[in-house]
């Protein structure tokens, strides 16, 4: 679903599940994030669309939120995920996406997560 239409209403739920998530480049297809929530909706629109949260001075949250916001990416990033029982079941299958990710692509792990 293109990131930049997303509404809560579009979120099964309102968004209020554990997942594990992708943010992916909708023009090649590039997977540029992967990540888990115990509140989807709370990760997609409070951190990376509004840029709340984070305790260092650069937290994933403002850099992912500043990615988007720069050179019109929220343009072209889509988001997938699927729903988890709870959140360390999101977390072990974050790591099983992680891994098959870096099996596919010579150990790189995808680009917004290198730049941390």
């Amino acid at each position: 679903m293109p990131i930049r239409d997303l509404s809560i209403a579009d979120l099964p739920k309102y968004g209020d599940f554990p997942a594990v998530y992708a943010l992916r480049d909708s023009r090649n297809g590039e997977i540029l994030k992967f990540g888990c929530a115990g509140c989807l909706r709370k990760r997609i629109f409070m951190n990376y669309l509004c840029g709340f949260g984070g305790k260092v001075r650069v937290s994933t949250t403002q850099r992912l939120h500043a990615e988007l916001f720069s050179n019109s990416m929220i343009d072209h990033v889509e988001l997938a995920w699927f729903e988890t029982f709870d959140r360390s079941e999101a977390n072990r299958r974050e790591t099983e996406l992680r891994i098959a990710h870096k099996k596919a692509h010579g150990g790189k792990r995808p680009l917004w997560d290198r730049n941390g």
